[in-house]
């Protein structure tokens, strides 16, 4: 009997061999259909933020370059303000007689009369009381607000 265990040894041997190895590749076969689905989907994700990130980027340049175009355009918005307001400066000077209304406009704000209009400011009675009368106007509406 110890014969022929030693004589059916080798062969048994070798089906277990076959046996364990048909075992690990069906295994192995597995566990590589599952690393191959995730790889799939580790693509897949992978591809969609790249999408995603091109599509941010578009945006980002397209925001970028509306940023711009409006800092040149408040550029040069200051730019034509400042010179509006050195004209505006520049009429202000030549006009003597602005300078005078403005002050006589003062003056009515803060309680001069027809008389005191006419001999500080040089104006004649009619553009005196005109002018009392248009701050007198006024006064109610600029309360209001």
């Amino acid at each position: 009997m110890l014969n022929l265990v030693i004589q059916w040894l080798p062969i048994v041997i070798a089906v277990l061999a076959i046996v364990i190895a048909f075992a690990l590749v069906r295994r192995e076969r597995k566990a590589r259909r599952v690393l191959e689905t995730k790889f799939e989907a580790i693509e897949l994700v992978s591809r969609n933020a790249r999408q995603q990130h091109e599509s941010l980027l578009k945006q980002f340049n397209e925001l970028r370059a509306g940023t711009m175009a409006m800092s040149q355009k408040m550029a040069d918005m200051a730019l034509h303000l400042e010179e509006v307001a050195d004209r505006q400066g520049e009429m202000a000077m030549q006009d003597p007689d602005g300078k005078l209304y403005s002050r006589a406009s003062k003056m009515v704000e803060l309680g001069a009369d027809v008389n005191e209009l006419m001999q500080e400011c040089d104006l004649p009675q009619a553009e005196a009381e005109l002018l009392l009368r248009l701050q007198q106007k006024m006064a109610p509406a600029a309360r209001r607000r």
